[in-house]
Formats: structure tokens, sequence, C-alpha cells
């Protein structure tokens, strides 16, 4: 008989896929400049493209073209620093996240320490989440931009964090046993 998904202990090979999601999605976003876009009227009317069809590749390097000349525009209102600041720290902790998940995942946990290190390096990884969630709101709040097209993120972070509480609670509880057995091994 099959346990429940939401019954079963965390799984440290869930919680690496669902880190490794998302730092792709933060990655993207990253890329992306945060959305950070204007919307334009495009230089080329309608009118235009339906008369000349034949020019069509011409229009959309045209567009593009004017695209990145707008993204440049709305860039530019903020230091090249800051921007460059805000994508390493995002890239750092999104790294860092999946680093510490793949370090307390080759620990084998057969000694006292070791049990230890997996625990601190789980602790780690929960506070990388959270290191990413407050440079999310910096971003979103400094640059003045809304980042709920990337709903994903949201909900891809809290996911990784709920598999990374599960899996800490998980060694935490087999640390437990250790302990117990540790104690009645000792004192018989």
């Amino acid at each position: 008989m099959s346990v429940p998904k939401w019954r079963r202990s965390g799984s440290k090979l869930d919680a690496f896929y669902e880190a490794v999601k998302l730092r792709h999605i933060v990655t993207q976003m990253i890329m992306r400049s945060y959305g950070m876009k204007t919307k334009h009227k495009s230089l080329i009317p309608d009118r235009l493209r339906d008369e000349y069809p034949d020019l069509a590749k011409l229009f959309e390097k045209i567009d593009k073209y004017q695209t990145k000349v707008e993204e440049t525009k709305v860039l530019s209102k903020y230091e090249d620093w800051i921007v460059s600041r805000t994508r390493n720290n995002l890239f750092k902790y999104t790294s860092n996240l999946v680093a510490h998940i793949s370090a307390a995942n080759e620990i084998k946990c057969t000694l006292d320490f070791e049990f230890k290190k997996r625990i601190s390096l789980e602790d780690e990884a929960i506070s990388d989440i959270a290191n990413i969630r407050q440079e999310v709101q910096f971003v979103e709040e400094f640059f003045d931009i809304d980042l709920n097209k990337y709903m994903e993120y949201s909900e891809q972070l809290e996911k990784t964090k709920n598999y990374l509480y599960r899996w800490k609670k998980s060694t935490v509880n087999e640390y437990k046993k250790f302990l117990e057995e540790q104690n009645n091994g000792n004192g018989g």
C-alpha cells in the first residue's frame, strides 16, 4: 500500500529537484533584466506592414532594434552596478541553494557529526531561500517593477522551502533514532 504524498517524509531528491527548478526560473528572470521593459508603439504602422508584406523581415529587425533601445532606456535609469549587483546576488543565492543541498545529500550520516553537518547544510539551504525572497522583494521595490508575471517563481520558492523543511524534519527524526540507539547501546 502506498503512502499519500502529503504524509511522506521529505526526500533529498525532491528538495534538490525543486531547487534546480527554482534556480532555472530565477536565472530566466535575471536574464530578462527582471522584465524591465517599456511598452512602446512600433515605429512601423500596420498599414505599411499590410502594403509591403515582402519587407516583413526588415520590419522585424527594426522592431527588435527598437525594443533593445527601449530596454536600454529603462535600464539606464539605474546605475549599472546596482542592476549587476542584484543579478549577482540572486545568481549566488540560487547557486548556493543547490550547492548546499548537494553537499548535504552527499553525507551518509552514520556518525553523530555527520548528522549535525547535514542538518547545518539543510539550514543553510533554507536560509538561501530566505535570501532569494528578500532579494526579489528588494528588486521589486527598488526598481518599481512587478514580478507577478513570474508567479511560478513564488510558487516554486514555497514548494522548494516546504521540501527542504520536510527533508530536514526527516533528518532530525533519523538523528533522534540514531541517538536513542547510541544511548541504548551504551547503557546496556
